[in-house]
């Protein structure tokens, strides 16, 4: 009976490998140029670095119609997330953004190069990075900002520990005349 069960095992998977031709696509011809797929909705930076690094501007934020910056970056950036928890504590008012599905405190947030502080809010029973501190991204306004530089990649050995995720770098607007308004309704 054992035998029996092996060897009908065996015809089996050997009935599942089944050779397939393989055809090339035609070359192409000699007039067209290189096409470059990025795979993403942002364009990706012009710096000269190894790590992957997402530029987002003003004019970016401002078209995703959202006053909180962190729905209007994970619109944009594929890696960052920023979940609603559903009334679990405090991270209802303070929600966490985390890069990567790592925990938010292992996000470093920068505005202008510099660390911009953590909430007092420690979360608590079954939220989103339990135990941790996050940065609460939407105390900045997206018409206050720039540009928003994401580092996908950890940056522990630049940063320290808490950019295990990665870097989300906050530069704000520097001018020294002029001004703006907005107006939102619902």
């Amino acid at each position: 009976m054992r035998y029996r069960n092996l060897l009908l095992a065996a015809a089996s998977i050997g009935g599942l490998v089944v050779a397939t031709a393989a055809y090339a696509q035609p070359a192409p011809e000699a007039d067209v140029e290189a096409i470059v797929v990025t795979g993403t909705r942002i364009a990706r930076s012009r710096l000269d670095t190894v790590a992957p690094v997402d530029v987002v501007d003003s004019a970016a934020l401002t078209r995703q119609a959202t006053p909180e910056l962190g729905q209007a970056l994970a619109n944009l950036a594929p890696s960052l997330t920023f979940n609603r928890p559903a009334i679990t504590d405090g991270t209802d008012s303070v929600r966490p953004a985390s890069l990567r599905g790592l925990a938010p405190d292992q996000v470093l947030v920068l505005l202008n190069g510099r660390r911009y502080h953590t909430s007092a809010l420690v979360n608590v029973n079954g939220s989103i990075g339990r135990g941790s501190a996050a940065v609460d991204l939407n105390s900045i306004p997206t018409v206050a900002l720039n540009s928003v530089e994401i580092l996908r990649d950890g940056a522990s050995a630049q940063y320290g520990s808490d950019a295990i995720a990665g870097v989300i770098n906050l530069r704000l607007r520097e001018a020294s005349s002029g001004g703006g308004a907005s107006a939102s309704w619902g």
